[in-house]
């Protein structure tokens, strides 16, 4: 006997897309949440009605706080966001802090535009061979400087340890016998 093929069953998924913020839902959620200190979201959300916590804050992060205003990126602004990608790579929380009026989501979405449009590839090489070169010859600079400061004769710096041993006026020790006999030698008395 044959046996008939197993009816094929349809896996159906509702997808619930909330609705747009409206002008009165964004006048209310700002009222609401300077009554509530711009924190206790869930407050705020009992009296927004079809919205959660979570809405409410990231409608009031990311759209309506008053310091994250929408402009259009210059150059300027695509560098600095490379520097900072380099520099703290996908940490888009921490990039979103350095930079005033952007938020960690509107700094990741337009990296994302600049990777498919291919700047990071083609404009990323030059300015990140730049950044490094500038790195080190801050390096550079700190080592002399460095190097500057430890340029104070050793006598001078080991005269100054003897000063605090009672045992530098008793006996005569060599400046430069090393800190483990100075060590010693004060451990003695």
């Amino acid at each position: 006997m044959a046996t008939q093929p197993a009816a094929r069953t349809r896996c159906v998924v509702r997808i619930r897309v909330p609705p747009a913020w409206t002008a009165e839902e964004d006048a209310t959620l700002q009222r609401l949440a300077k009554e509530n200190g711009f924190r206790h979201w869930s407050r705020v959300a009992r009296s927004m009605p079809r919205r959660s916590a979570r809405a409410c804050r990231d409608r009031w992060r990311h759209d309506l706080a008053r310091d994250v205003y929408d402009r259009p990126f210059t150059a300027r602004d695509d560098d600095e966001l490379l520097r900072l990608h380099y520099r703290l790579g996908d940490r888009w929380k921490d990039i979103g802090r350095a930079v005033y009026g952007r938020t960690s989501r509107v700094m990741k979405r337009r990296w994302r535009e600049l990777r498919r449009s291919g700047f990071p590839a083609s404009a990323a090489g030059c300015r990140v061979e730049q950044h490094a070169v500038d790195m080190e010859s801050d390096q550079e600079e700190k080592a002399e400087s460095v190097t500057r400061e430890l340029e104070r004769p050793v006598a001078d710096v080991l005269a100054s340890s003897f000063a605090s041993c009672s045992i530098a006026s008793d006996c005569a020790m060599d400046p430069f016998a090393g800190s483990l006999a100075l060590g010693f030698a004060c451990m003695a008395v």
